[in-house]
């Protein structure tokens, strides 16, 4: 490895890639023996050693460089402190020259298609939502929106009990519920999962953004994984569910779905936020709920759902290369 790059305090183990990542580009490196992932911000550039811009331009680029460090610091304190295990925590969030850069645990995982996890049994595709929604509950205690969760932000992988789980990943398009995207501002994210309020923001009206856009997403998502499919709505005129959602239309359930679960998902998927569960309820619902895996089990298999929990640390955290994240 000695004719790798340096990144800070990071040996680049591969070169940075903007695969399957339009926002970023992202690689692998260790530091004091660990490999982690590592991505870098495409924007802002903080303007070090700038002898170009004006005075006027200088302090522009600067105030936008503070308000992305605040705003970066104060989500990912907030993801650190509530994340169940299963959200994957930030190492490390600093910049290195102009660039910004996030670091977290490198995990190994299998590649699993929502055809393969709708085959499973019905109790393990029910753990394993359960898992996802306990730790999306995990963050929507601190009042962070994930904003951006769709099936290629779950990785999947096997806990020290052989038990499947799940992690939550890519906090790249999260906010704060207090601190919501402004009027006009774009919400990163796939629009097969939006919200219908995600829909209405960025038609440009003004909705209240809430935990409540990621409980509906849960609802898509678990839809598939428990059918294989999306929630059938009208394809001709609509793109999305969320976007025929907010245009009045209703979703359409899939049959075979046991009517406790379907009710569970129709409320995911209702059209008012206030009218969805929290994603807490909606773990309840799953774990110990009618043929639920909690029913069935006892509290020690319980706990290694979770597996996550006591494995994974926020430890190191370093701001800009010195201080704390």
């Amino acid at each position: 490895m000695e004719n790798l790059e340096m990144l800070g305090d990071y040996r680049l183990t591969t070169q940075l890639t903007s695969q399957n990542s339009g926002f970023s580009v992202w690689g692998y490196g260790i530091k004091n023996g660990r490999e982690y992932f590592i991505k870098q911000f495409l924007s802002p550039k903080y303007p070090e050693n700038d002898n170009i811009s004006s005075p006027q331009r200088l302090q522009k680029r600067l105030a936008l460089c503070e308000d992305f460090e605040y705003s970066k610091r104060r989500l990912y304190q907030t993801l650190n402190r509530c994340s169940d295990g299963n959200a994957l925590r930030v190492h490390e969030f600093f910049r290195v020259g102009p660039n910004y850069y996030i670091s977290t645990q490198k995990i190994t995982a299998p590649s699993w298609d929502i055809e393969r996890i709708a085959a499973l049994r019905d109790v393990d595709k029910r753990r394993l939502c359960a898992t996802i929604a306990h730790a999306v509950a995990s963050f929507h205690e601190g009042g962070l929106v994930h904003a951006d969760l769709k099936h290629t932000n779950i990785l999947f992988s096997h806990g020290t009990s052989g038990i499947m789980t799940a992690k939550v990943i890519d906090f790249d398009s999260s906010f704060l519920e207090t601190n919501p995207p402004l009027p006009g501002e774009e919400i990163i994210g796939d629009q097969v999962y939006f919200s219908p309020e995600a829909c209405l923001h960025i038609w440009g009206e003004e909705v209240p953004l809430t935990c409540k856009m990621d409980v509906f997403a849960l609802g898509v998502l678990f839809h598939q994984y428990f059918t294989g499919k999306l929630p059938a709505f009208d394809e001709e005129n609509f793109c999305y569910p969320g976007e025929a959602v907010a245009n009045g239309e209703m979703l359409t359930l899939a049959p075979e779905l046991p009517a406790p679960l379907a009710q569970l998902l129709g409320s995911m998927l209702s059209p008012d936020p206030q009218d969805r569960p929290a994603a807490a309820e909606v773990f309840e619902a799953l774990y110990n709920g009618p043929d639920g895996p909690g029913r069935f089990v006892g509290s020690e298999e319980a706990a290694k759902v979770y597996s996550g929990a006591s494995t994974t640390t926020a430890g190191g955290r370093r701001w800009s290369q010195a201080g704390d994240l």
